[in-house]
C-alpha cells in the first residue's frame, strides 16, 4: 500500500471556487478511473507563512505501486492538463509518493 500525495499551493482569491471543483469534479474524475481505493483532503494550518496562497495536500492510496505507476502513465496527464488549464497561474504544484513501512 502506498499513497500518492498532491500539494498545492492556491492563490487564495481563487480559493473558493478551486475548492468546490475538486471536491465536485476533478477528485470524482480521478476516483472513477480507478486507480486509487481512495483519497483524503487536508489544508494546512501551521505554518501558515503565505499571505496570498493556501495550501492543500491531497492524499490518494493505492494497493500496490503498479496501480500508481498505471494512473501516471494512462490517466495523470489529462487530469494535470485540465486543472493548469482551469487555473492558470493560480496554483503551484508538487507530487510525492509514499510508501507504507510494516
Amino acid at each position: 500500500m502506498g499513497i500518492y500525495i498532491v500539494t498545492i499551493n492556491i492563490k487564495r482569491q481563487v480559493e473558493e471556487e478551486w475548492l468546490k471543483w475538486m471536491k465536485e469534479e476533478h477528485i470524482p474524475d480521478i476516483m472513477s478511473a480507478g486507480y486509487f481505493s481512495g483519497y483524503e483532503i487536508f489544508k494546512v494550518v501551521i505554518p501558515d507563512t503565505l499571505s496570498d496562497e493556501a495550501v492543500y495536500q491531497f492524499h490518494y492510496r493505492f494497493n500496490s505501486i503498479d496501480d500508481y505507476y498505471q494512473y501516471a502513465e494512462k490517466s495523470a496527464p489529462d487530469f494535470q492538463r485540465k486543472h493548469s488549464e482551469k487555473f492558470l497561474g493560480k496554483f503551484k504544484a508538487s507530487r510525492a509518493i509514499l510508501k507504507k513501512i510494516d
